[in-house]
């Protein structure tokens, strides 16, 4: 098969990390003042599909960093049921969308400001896009423009941005020089280390396991298999795996832990324990001892993302599928606004 445009952002992230560094770096003290002079008191994170789940990690970056209470939820709940969503006298919603211009994210938006007048993040790959036009701030992760339907290089270079953002909040200026170190060798390497994991022959079905801001990443693996290469897979907590999805483990299944510092060892049993039922496991961790080690880069969420990306394309050239053409999708979901009219 040839090259394919998913191939081409897949292997080309590293320069797009390295100049959302930069942008958000460039916004620092627009971001400090913002933040110093909101007073927020509630934080939402907000997107749509792969956006849902980077606002869910982006949501756990900031309350850690910040100590303010925030959750990230589909932009459609925002809509439908914002009385739930929105208990704080001071919120702040952040919004993330790739294409700036998703339906449900630029009428959330829209709601938000009519109701609290400002106080409205957009994180994006684009600078004028409807959605920028609701933000007080806007953080724009231009190299991360994609052409491909699924998305790759853009979310891991809006979650770099969603991760600078959490610590400048929180007072802990960004390190120009954090990506020095790393290279498009680093995504080439998992482009090889996850080849073995990718045989439609040998397995049927992946399990992702994540917790705290590594679960909204295992929501997004899941959701890179399911798009580009029609497989069944699913997310869950670590410790949650064990309380009924095992049940479907067997010899045709890969087990994924992304794991970090906080519950390594018991996370880690879950996964030896799913071996022990047959299921082939991979470990992802910023540990020395983890089966694909990110030691060297303690923090870097986004350092996670290339060899999940990779398991998903692999798999789907390895079943003759487009990875650039998914099934029923398209690059972006554009609804007629009135259909979306708040039902409370």
């Amino acid at each position: 098969m040839p090259h394919t445009v998913t191939e081409t952002e897949i292997a080309s992230q590293v320069d797009a990390w390295k100049d959302a560094l930069q942008s958000v770096i460039a916004q620092e003290a627009a971001i400090t003042r913002f933040w110093n002079d909101g007073g927020f008191d509630y934080i939402i994170c907000t997107g749509c599909g792969s956006t849902h789940y980077l606002a869910q990690t982006a949501a756990q970056c900031i309350q850690e960093e910040t100590g303010i209470s925030a959750r990230g939820v589909p932009a459609s709940e925002l809509l439908f049921h914002p009385s739930v969503y929105l208990p704080g006298k001071r919120p702040l919603l952040v919004t993330i969308s790739r294409s700036g211009s998703t339906t449900e994210t630029v009428q959330a938006a829209k709601a938000f400001r009519e109701r609290f007048g400002s106080g409205v993040i957009v994180i994006s790959c684009y600078a004028d896009k409807p959605l920028n036009e609701l933000a007080d701030l806007s953080l724009v992760a231009e190299a991360g423009q994609e052409i491909s339907v699924a998305q790759t290089r853009s979310f891991s270079a809006m979650l770099l941005m969603a991760q600078g953002l959490a610590r400048i909040a929180a007072g802990k200026p960004l390190q120009s020089d954090l990506l020095d170190s790393m290279s498009a060798q680093f995504v080439e390497f998992a482009r090889t280390f996850a080849t073995p994991y990718a045989d439609p022959a040998k397995f049927q079905q992946y399990f992702y396991l994540g917790s705290g801001p590594r679960y909204g990443l295992a929501a997004e693996a899941m959701l890179k298999m399911k798009e580009m290469s029609l497989t069944y897979a699913e997310a869950y907590h670590p410790m949650e795996f064990r309380h009924g999805p095992m049940s479907m483990v067997d010899e045709q299944t890969v087990v994924v832990g992304l794991l970090g510092q906080e519950a390594y060892a018991a996370e880690r049993a879950v996964l030896n324990d799913m071996a022990a039922l047959g299921a082939t496991t991979l470990c992802l961790a910023d540990q020395p001892g983890a089966d694909f080690s990110l030691a060297d880069y303690p923090s870097l969420l986004v350092c996670y993302l290339p060899l999940l990306q990779w398991m998903a394309y692999l798999r789907a050239e390895n079943k003759g599928l487009n990875p650039d053409q998914p099934r029923n999708l398209g690059q972006v979901v554009y609804l007629q606004a009135d259909s979306l009219n708040n039902p409370e």
